[in-house]
């Protein structure tokens, strides 16, 4: 698996984790999580879907701010698995 899939793997697995939240769903109540990763990081949602589907060369500065919004270190994002 390339660099650019486990990426996107690896977000996908935590917005699962945010979409389950309930504190998240409590804080921010009419808003989906990617919305949410949209307003927060300023990337267009058609970079966002690119990304989520490994397709789009993903930069550093987008992996950081990804990673600030979802509330996970940038390591867990480029790691091969989650656990």
């Amino acid at each position: 698996m390339d660099i650019y899939k486990i990426i996107a793997s690896n977000i996908l697995y935590y917005i699962n984790l945010l979409e389950k939240d309930e504190e998240f769903k409590k804080q921010n109540p009419d808003i989906t999580v990617i919305e949410y990763l949209l307003t927060i990081t300023e990337i267009k949602p058609k970079r966002l879907s690119n990304i989520l589907n490994g397709t789009a060369k993903t930069r550093i500065p987008e992996i950081y701010r990804i990673a600030i919004a979802l509330n996970v270190k940038v390591e867990n994002l480029l790691k091969r698995d989650n656990d």
